[in-house]
């Protein structure tokens, strides 16, 4: 049998779509709160975990970072909340205390056409923010 070659490589972005594999199960353990299965590529064994942090890399190949609440400070970890149009990714900013990842109040939006790399960490479980909160000027 001959082998099958994929020439629909120009018409896929395995970046979006694996990021919007991860938005929709975290969701999906938010929601339903049963033990899913998420990552990129591996499984979440524990069904409290309800993020998988990302690290994103631009076309020129720098490491994508975000203004922390914290003056001068920048993250590059970051929670996916949602995609808009299958190209915008609203990202919650994750600050690093020691081992331990937080979530911040703050969020920023990314246009996918712009990420050329993804790396995923360990699953881990944040606190999400469930009401509106205004912030302080």
């Amino acid at each position: 049998m001959p082998i099958e070659t994929v020439n629909d490589c120009l018409e896929c972005n395995y970046i979006k779509e694996t990021i919007a594999k991860i938005d929709k199960l975290q969701k999906e353990v938010v929601t339903v709160g049963e033990n899913r299965c998420i990552s990129c590529d591996t499984s979440l064994f524990n069904p409290a975990n309800n993020t998988i942090p990302v690290a994103l890399y631009c076309r020129c190949g720098n490491l994508f970072t975000g203004l922390t609440e914290t003056a001068g400070t920048t993250t590059s970890f970051f929670r996916i909340e949602s995609i808009r149009c299958g190209r915008f990714v609203t990202l919650r900013l994750l600050v690093q205390d020691g081992d331990t990842l937080t979530a911040t109040l703050r969020t920023m939006v990314l246009d996918l056409d712009e990420v050329k790399g993804i790396q995923c960490f360990e699953p881990i479980t944040v606190e999400l923010c469930t009401s509106a909160i205004t912030p302080q000027a």
